[in-house]
């Protein structure tokens, strides 16, 4: 029986971990590219509101995209696919930006994967 609560406890734990690497929540968040890519990916990023399920945002990259463009990328795949009535995103000065809209509350916002080589991706909230 001891065995069985120690397993017991330990999936607990083992799944409340990735909890506590989750950003916390802000209005808005900035996402700032560094380098050029050296080859085609894919940048997938995980928008979690403060009500509703996370969504998750995939932009397509190609090989060549300057930071300028590729922030741009992103701008197009996150209005392409977050509601629009709830989040903003504009690409302004080489940044990549992403507000709550009107009424929104606050949410959190993670690169969870980049394919792309060539290129670092820096998320921080502002």
């Amino acid at each position: 029986m001891k065995k069985f609560f120690t397993a017991l406890l330990m999936v607990t734990l083992a799944s409340l971990a990735p909890a506590a690497d989750a950003p916390a929540p802000a209005p808005r968040w900035h996402v700032v590219i560094n380098g050029a890519a050296t080859s085609d990916g894919q940048m997938k990023f995980l928008v979690t509101p403060h009500e509703g399920d996370a969504i998750t945002v995939k932009a397509d990259i190609k090989s060549g995209r300057g930071e300028l463009f590729m922030t741009r990328d992103l701008a197009e795949a996150f209005k392409g696919q977050l509601p629009k009535k709830r989040f903003n995103s504009e690409s302004v000065g080489g940044k990549f930006l992403v507000k709550a809209g009107p009424g929104e509350g606050d949410f959190a916002l993670e690169l969870v994967e980049s394919t792309v080589a060539g290129s670092r991706v820096h998320v921080t909230a502002n």
